[in-house]
């Protein structure tokens, strides 16, 4: 549910490649330090009102980070759209390669449970429905290189971010491939729990990315979105402070409520509320 972060398929066929996947930049991850472990919780929802919350953890054990996210609907948007969803993944700390994810998405009356696994021939998922989707195959996603959309956020998180820089990466939510191309903005402030917070402004544009068998992969229009930003602490962490995107039924936003670092304080106050 939090929610952003590519590419060079293994097999293409005879024709050129087209240039917005031979000009994808960053090529590899930036120098900019890991965030330790974390404990962050945020709340959602469109045009002021919260519709879900979710809470974020980081562990760092023997070199891999695994991050673990739980998250719900809420209120009156719980009776319109019932949904609880979890996601378990983890990476190499070391040049934020993706190892994998696990996502449960059980909704009111159905259950959807997405596997990925990070190999050396790339990406391999399992996406299962319950209780009608029927028996369900491994399918090898050719294009590279991908991660996972946290993995991706990491990535992101770890270059220069200079006013006016232009990143993209392939990210996969689950379903399909995605090209998220981002703009670093100016340095701003933003109001978070009344506090304000020097952030970095990301803007971000989405398309889904179409792959066919024999044919080089090609952009399409995202029907639901339009446009997004994302504030990240200006600070030794860079952590997301809050999210806002245009798409099809008005303004959805994303904003930290709560954050909390093993064994290290919060800069500038901190924003539990507990």
């Amino acid at each position: 549910m939090l929610a952003g972060l590519f590419a060079f398929p293994r097999q293409l066929p005879a024709q050129n490649p087209p240039a917005w996947l031979t000009e994808l930049a960053p090529k590899g991850a930036g120098s900019f330090p890991m965030i330790p472990p974390f404990h962050a919780t945020f709340r959602f929802g469109w045009s002021g009102i919260e519709a879900a919350r979710a809470e974020a953890r980081l562990t760092i054990e023997r070199g891999v980070a695994k991050v673990q996210v739980k998250g719900e609907t809420t209120g009156m948007a719980r009776g319109l759209w019932r949904l609880d969803a979890t996601q378990e993944c983890s990476f190499h700390v070391e040049g934020l390669k993706p190892l994998g994810f696990l996502q449960i998405e059980q909704y009111h009356n159905r259950r959807l449970t997405t596997e990925a696994v990070f190999k050396k021939d790339g990406l391999w998922r399992l996406r299962q429905r319950t209780p009608d989707g029927g028996p369900s195959k491994w399918k090898h996603i050719q294009i590279e290189p991908i991660r996972d959309i946290v993995s991706a956020m990491f990535f992101l998180r770890s270059q220069s971010l200079k006013t006016g820089d232009k990143l993209a990466v392939i990210a996969f939510p689950g379903d399909s491939p995605f090209l998220f191309q981002t703009t670093v903005g100016k340095r701003e402030k933003v109001n978070i729990r009344g506090q304000k917070r020097p952030a970095i402004r990301l803007d971000f544009h989405i398309q889904r990315i179409e792959l066919k068998k024999n044919e080089p992969p090609r952009l399409q229009q995202h029907g639901k979105f339009r446009k997004g930003t994302v504030w990240i602490s200006d600070d030794e962490y860079r952590f997301p402070l809050r999210a806002e995107v245009s798409i099809f039924i008005g303004s959805v936003f994303a904003e930290l409520e709560a954050l909390t670092f093993s064994g290290k304080p919060l800069p500038g106050g901190s924003l539990n509320s507990r």
